[in-house]
């Protein structure tokens, strides 16, 4: 059936019913009541699985267990099609030589799980007039993570902001 909405026992609407067991066994066609019966000698629900005019083909499971594979299936399929997010570093003109060592570790972090890096340095006040200075340590920093990460487009440089867009590498 279309959508999420499954029609299962009592409201299951049809006179005749082809029934199909659980191993997937068809049982041909029956009246909805002795489909019914059956499924509860077994302690299963009946599901509506197609309609089309007077063809109502129904099985037996356990709904439960059936809804829980269903949400662990839709789950695993949404985590494979996930799409690496784009992380952002922000350095400054006067960081020191340990806190760029703990943004590249934290880099390297990212490129285990395929994200893309933006690295950010903006300048601020008197810091505009050393912007030479400032596109060094940019550049300095992205060929520091070489390794992990090549360049995707040139380093830009926005007023007062320089920004490197970096992918890792496959």
């Amino acid at each position: 059936m279309r959508g999420k909405k499954r029609l299962i026992n009592n409201n299951i609407v049809a006179y005749k019913v082809q029934l199909i067991t659980e191993e997937w066994d068809n049982l041909w066609k029956m009246t909805l009541d002795e489909a019914k019966q059956q499924a509860s000698s077994k302690k299963l629900d009946l599901m509506e699985m197609w309609r089309k005019w007077d063809i109502v083909i129904v099985k037996m499971l356990d709904f439960w267990k059936f809804l829980y594979k269903q949400k662990k299936l839709e789950k695993k399929n949404k985590a494979k099609w996930k799409s690496p997010d784009l992380k952002t570093l922000r350095i400054t003109f006067k960081i020191g030589d340990h806190d760029l060592e703990i943004k590249r570790k934290q880099s390297e972090r990212f490129a285990a799980w395929w994200h893309a890096l933006k690295i950010s340095l903006m300048l601020r006040w008197r810091e505009n007039n050393y912007w030479d200075i400032a596109n060094n340590k940019i550049i300095s920093f992205v060929e520091s993570l070489n390794e992990i990460y090549k360049l995707e487009w040139q380093i830009k440089r926005n007023w007062n902001t320089f920004i490197a867009m970096l992918k890792p590498i496959k």
